[in-house]
């Protein structure tokens, strides 16, 4: 009985620790954000003039600290998700950054960015995937991984259940990178090779694939590359893909100095993100789309 106390009162107190040591960066969060902006006060005429140099600096060094602060509380964030497999509300994507220059650029006047597709209120399954993004244009893939990594893929071509592999200069994976100065993060973009061969990788049964194996998110159980076994032709349920699994082996169609997951993963989270405005065709329809 003497040992079972001994190691609850030890459990319990590594516990603590832990939870003491992922609290300091909320800490961190409630000093940042309650530090006051100085102004400069003319007393002589109650003007308030141009703000000193000193002030001025003062300021961006306390925006950078703010700014810290708040990805140091995302970080956590997403740790604690990998931790339970709790998907968060919102994964905090950097839309700016990662589609700046793209047909889906959110500054674009004709852009409506709308998340088509998550996966924790849209269903897990290949199927599930397929029926929201299908016919929605170029999309953007965002993965948070159990681990606590945040990255994924730009896919221009959109989805169809092809059962086919499309080529594209415009493809690129992308992942955030911790450790940046101040302790920020970084957004680290990874482009296709030249020539864009087998960017994009289409099955009906699975879902987003970026290359024959850089980046999978949910591997088909079975599919017939170039054949006519899209959703409406057979029942496919049964082969679908798990959007709950993930494997990389980066390095065969996309380039970069490295990736935040190798070999297979469990995730967390999928939202894919694409412009409100096109609108899925019904059956029979027939889609231009990209041109």
């Amino acid at each position: 009985m003497m040992m079972m106390s001994k190691r609850v009162v030890v459990t319990a107190a590594l516990q603590i620790v832990a939870l003491v040591f992922l609290l300091i960066p909320l800490t961190q969060v409630t000093v940042a954000f309650t530090v006051q902006v100085p102004t400069n006060t003319n007393n002589n005429n109650n003007n308030i003039g141009p703000m000193p140099i000193q002030g001025q600096k003062y300021m961006q060094k306390q925006m950078q600290t703010n700014t810290n602060s708040c990805t140091q509380l995302q970080m956590v964030g997403d740790f604690f998700s990998g931790i339970t497999g709790q998907a968060p509300k919102s994964l905090n994507v950097p839309f700016d950054i990662l589609l700046s220059g793209t047909n889906i650029d959110p500054q674009n006047t004709n852009v409506d960015l709308d998340c088509v597709y998550k996966a924790s209120r849209d269903g897990w399954s290949a199927i599930d995937f397929h029926t929201c993004c299908d016919g929605r244009g170029s999309g953007l893939v965002v993965v948070l991984s159990q681990s606590g990594k945040k990255f994924g893929g730009f896919n221009p071509l959109g989805w169809q259940s092809s059962d086919d592999y499309g080529n594209t200069n415009g493809a690129f994976l992308w992942y955030i990178k911790g450790g940046g100065g101040g302790g920020g993060n970084t957004v680290v973009k990874c482009p296709v090779l030249s020539g864009g061969n087998a960017a994009i990788f289409d099955y009906a049964t699975g879902g987003p694939q970026f290359g024959s194996g850089d980046l999978v998110i949910g591997k088909p159980g079975a599919a017939v590359m170039g054949g006519f076994a899209g959703p409406d032709a057979e029942d496919i349920s049964s082969s679908a893909g798990d959007l709950r699994k993930g494997s990389a082996y980066f390095g065969g169609a996309y380039s970069g100095p490295s990736f935040p997951v190798g070999g297979t993963f469990k995730v967390v989270e999928v939202e894919v993100y694409c412009n409100g405005n096109i609108k899925p065709l019904k059956s029979g329809g027939f889609n231009l789309w990209p041109f």
